[in-house]
């Protein structure tokens, strides 16, 4: 599955940009933040905040 991730960091990008990230998962096998964090996992520029309830 594929998942564009919306980027920018003004200290070294000109402008925002989107960037694809593919993870060997199928439809329904794991939730959003799963994925994000499995993606932060391969990439450790991407910074995200997470809540459980």
């Amino acid at each position: 599955m594929r998942f564009s991730i919306y980027r920018y960091n003004p200290e070294t990008d000109e402008k925002p940009y989107m960037q694809d990230y593919d993870l060997d998962i199928r439809a329904g096998e794991m939730m959003l933040l799963d994925a994000l964090i499995q993606i932060k996992a391969i990439d450790d520029t991407l910074s995200l905040r997470r809540s459980c309830r």
